[in-house]
């Protein structure tokens, strides 16, 4: 079983978001939790930055240095009620629920100002639960059927240095994210200013995305202004190759 500690701070290597999970990329000191449990309901709190790792030193970038990116938690329960989870976040004595979506996706995330000036999480769920948390980095132009190329890649650019800034010596240990996937895209085509046109490549196998899901690597396609697809694009994902 995986505890609620576990809630708050366990991620996946293979989550598409490395942004900020150099953090955890090696054993850290747990922060202190007040824990209780009752009646098969375990609760557990800790401060808001320690509950979204990596968080706080992303949104204390400047804006400028993330404006093609942007971060969402998604967290995945298994054993338990999703119904049953409650997050709570409290700041200035006031108290907040957070929502967990059907894909997992919590919102509202505490803003850079609640971060900074103490907000704390109160998180409980069913003890027999299993959850873990899963940091994830999109893209912050609307999706849609079309995509400016040239943003994606300075995307690409922010990310893995936003990933160093934060991360320091432990993003040494961590893979680079160089591509673009665009969940529902259906089938994409890069086009270049010569004129000139080139299907994007696909995902062949399901994985952390649907098999046939669309990708852009900049890197491998130089020159590329401007990104189309055949179906409206649910999100865009920065990540690395599939394993």
């Amino acid at each position: 079983m995986v505890t609620m500690l576990k809630l708050m701070k366990s991620v996946s290597k293979s989550s598409a978001a490395l942004l900020a999970l150099g953090l955890l990329s090696a054993p850290l000191a747990s922060p202190a939790l007040a824990q209780t449990t009752n009646n098969g309901i375990t609760t557990q709190e800790a401060s808001a930055s320690d509950a979204f790792p990596g968080l706080k030193g992303f949104l204390n970038l400047p804006a400028a240095d993330r404006s093609q990116i942007n971060v969402y938690y998604a967290v995945r329960i298994k054993h338990a009620d999703p119904a049953a989870v409650k997050i709570i976040m409290t700041h200035n004595g006031q108290s907040q629920p957070l929502r967990v979506g059907p894909d997992g996706r919590i919102t509202p995330l505490p803003t850079r100002d609640q971060l900074n000036s103490g907000a704390r999480i109160r998180i409980s769920g069913p003890a027999s639960g299993s959850y873990a948390m899963k940091l994830h980095v999109f893209s912050t132009q609307p999706n849609g059927k079309t995509y400016d190329a040239t943003g994606l890649a300075t995307g690409v650019r922010q990310a893995n240095s936003a990933m160093s800034r934060i991360a320091g010596p432990l993003a040494l240990m961590l893979p680079k994210l160089d591509r673009v996937y665009f969940v529902g895209g259906g089938n994409g085509e890069a086009e270049f200013a010569n004129g000139q046109k080139k299907p994007l490549p696909k995902t062949t196998s399901a994985g952390e995305y649907p098999a046939g899901t669309p990708y852009f690597v900049p890197s491998q396609m130089n020159g590329a202004t401007r990104l189309t697809f055949s179906n409206t694009v649910s999100l865009a994902h920065y990540d690395n190759p599939p394993k």
